[in-house]
């Protein structure tokens, strides 16, 4: 009695299931991250096409035709601008090899060309979804660049991709470095004329250019351990700079 009285409750269960994901559902309260104020019918389109902030369409949001370039900003077809392919790589945003020795002619090439058309100003007549759209692009393509433009950030996003985050805490474990670091501090608080700290600047800046070659190497070489290690560096010699640099301003030295 108990076998039988088992299998009838879960035959029960298991035709209630089959029942309740056969019956039709209501998207009629549906509102993608962002969008309102549209009608149910384009809020069904905007559904299969946005799914969310990390889902790249295959079709156009707003015609619904096969694009054979997801990396286009419109649509071929209506040419309507499209969601951006990419969002967490910024390389790919700009259509570039992922790499930490980055054409900087390319890439302002690449980001001038995208916001000569992507910028919100040329799409205060369109709809609402595509003014957010161009809007959303727009921003990714100025921080994607600002991003790649300095060697410190394009190596801390690089590291990123391979899994790897650089933190406040993250600090160098090396003593001669260090030891390094604090003599250079140290010949910064002594510096007393504009001469002495351009030698200072010029002596960092020697100093930097060979830690980003050495990031550039482990790169290429594959060995992130060593590339992270590399830009911890890095981000010393940074912080010498702009201590430097602060320090001329203040004495109203300028080039």
């Amino acid at each position: 009695m108990c076998i039988f009285k088992y299998q009838k409750n879960y035959t029960t269960k298991l035709l209630n299931y089959v029942s309740y994901i056969r019956r039709p559902q209501n998207y009629s309260t549906y509102r993608p991250i962002g969008v309102h104020n549209l009608k149910p019918a384009h809020l069904q389109t905007v559904q299969l096409t946005r799914l969310s902030q990390n889902t790249v369409s295959l079709k156009c949001w707003n015609c619904g035709i096969e694009r054979k370039n997801v990396s286009d900003l419109f649509c071929e077809s209506c040419h309507t601008i499209q969601n951006p392919h990419e969002r967490s790589n910024y390389f790919k945003v700009f259509n570039l090899d992922v790499t930490y020795d980055v054409n900087q002619r390319n890439l302002a090439n690449s980001y001038r060309k995208m916001q000569s058309v992507l910028h919100p100003d040329k799409f205060s007549n369109k709809s609402d979804i595509e003014k957010e759209i161009s809007a959303e692009y727009s921003s990714l393509v100025n921080k994607a660049y600002k991003t790649l433009q300095t060697p410190i950030n394009r190596a801390i996003h690089l590291l990123s991709l391979n899994n790897e985050i650089i933190s406040e805490d993250n600090k160098s474990d090396n003593p001669e470095f260090l030891m390094e670091i604090m003599e250079l501090n140290e010949e910064i608080d002594q510096a007393n004329s504009h001469e002495k700290l351009k030698l200072l600047e010029e002596k960092n800046n020697l100093a930097l250019d060979e830690c980003s070659k050495e990031v550039s190497k482990y790169f290429k070489d594959g060995d992130i351990s060593k590339a992270k290690e590399a830009v911890i560096r890095m981000k010393y010699y940074n912080a010498i700079s702009k201590r430097i640099n602060d320090l001329m301003r203040e004495r109203g030295i300028v080039d």
